[in-house]
């Protein structure tokens, strides 16, 4: 039962990650209409944020912590300056072969950069354990828990209690009506890409010490995120963090009780007889009912 405890915290712990990645991804695609590619190496540039603030600058952790996520808004800003505003008005296939350029573009500058050994990023609270109900826990991965629920109980507090949040939900309903309304629709959108960065660069701080900072770290995230939008429902931010939640769960679980070397195969075949069974999710809307 300990062994159970332990391993479910793990789950949650990286299910958290894929959660907020997932949930970048998600505003981003019900604001703009983008499904962004690049989604997973926003992640591994959260993750090179920290690197670079924490281990090449030697910073304090908390100042190197925020240098890492204004750089990553400061990305966002300039993802939507010089990608997305630029291709706004072609056709979506065309902005989404260039997100996946830049996706390129941008695992090759990291590695150009920082080479291509993975780097550990240490937890400020590196090695702290403590022990519940017989199980050994790593307060990082508590602290990944509770950070991922503080950051979408937040999320939630700006769309629905503030006049920003309203406006943002509004473009994402009616870009056309939110102009009629007298609403900054490129600055709302802007934001929405700054928010999916400093989402996704808060994924990759926590990530960092659970994994190493590796080039190559974006995909495996990007694939579990996009599985958890299938499951939880493509374009639901709830269903983005239940779905990042039960496919952390599922791969912790099945690589201890089943094999680590079908941990992937449980997380996608589940994903997969979603998309046969509930094609639209846990808390989706089907498309014939959207709009």
């Amino acid at each position: 039962m300990a062994d159970f405890f332990q391993l479910a915290i793990n789950g949650f712990a990286i299910g958290g990650v894929y959660a907020l990645a997932a949930m970048g991804f998600v505003i981003v695609y019900e604001t703009t209409g983008v499904v962004n590619f690049a989604a997973g190496q926003f992640v591994m540039f959260g993750t090179f944020a920290g690197v670079a603030a924490l281990v090449n600058a030697h910073l304090p952790w908390p100042i190197a912590y925020g240098v890492a996520l204004l750089a990553m808004a400061a990305f966002g800003i300039a993802f939507f300056a010089l990608v997305y505003r630029p291709l706004r008005a072609s056709p979506a296939v065309t902005v989404i072969i260039g997100t996946v350029a830049v996706s390129i573009i941008m695992q090759n500058a990291a590695l150009l950069t920082f080479g291509s050994w993975p780097v550990r990023l240490a937890s400020p609270i590196e090695g702290m354990t403590v022990e519940l109900g017989g199980a050994v826990i790593s307060v990082h991965a508590l602290m990944t828990v509770g950070m991922t629920a503080l950051l979408v109980a937040c999320l939630w507090v700006l769309l629905h209690r503030t006049s920003f949040g309203i406006g943002m939900r509004a473009v994402a309903q009616d870009v056309q009506a939110a102009k009629l309304m007298g609403l900054k629709v490129n600055r709302l959108l802007a934001m929405s890409w700054v928010l999916g960065a400093l989402l996704a660069g808060a994924a990759g701080l926590l990530l960092g010490p659970m994994w190493f900072a590796d080039v190559n770290m974006g995909d495996p995230v990007a694939l579990k995120a996009f599985a958890a939008t299938i499951i939880g429902g493509f374009g639901s931010l709830p269903g983005a963090v239940l779905g990042g939640i039960f496919v952390g769960l599922s791969e912790v679980l099945g690589a201890s009780y089943i094999s680590s070397a079908y941990k992937d195969l449980i997380s996608f075949g589940i994903m997969i007889g979603f998309l046969f069974v509930r094609p639209q999710g846990l808390f989706g809307e089907k498309i014939q009912d959207r709009g």
